[in-house]
């Protein structure tokens, strides 16, 4: 997998020596990526591109405002 559109406090899903196991992204370190595992039986706190399996990245809530949503365009268009 690549590593570009992984940041720092991103989760992963590593597969290390046949141990898959989830951890959060903490940085980069050279050939690959530094991070703190969930489980605390898992002494690994680095991994490299391949041992990546899964990727899932950390996103805010929706900014929340006090305007109404107004419908698009397209939105409003119907086609018979």
């Amino acid at each position: 997998m690549r590593l570009e559109g992984i940041n720092a406090g991103d989760i992963v899903e590593v597969d290390r020596k046949g141990r898959r196991f989830h951890a959060v992204v903490t940085g980069t370190v050279p050939g690959g990526l530094a991070i703190q595992p969930t489980d605390r039986r898992v002494n690994f706190y680095s991994c490299r591109s391949r041992e990546v399996i899964g990727h899932w990245a950390k996103r805010g809530r929706p900014r929340q405002t006090s305007e109404p949503l107004r419908p698009s365009p397209r939105q409003l268009q119907i086609d018979l």
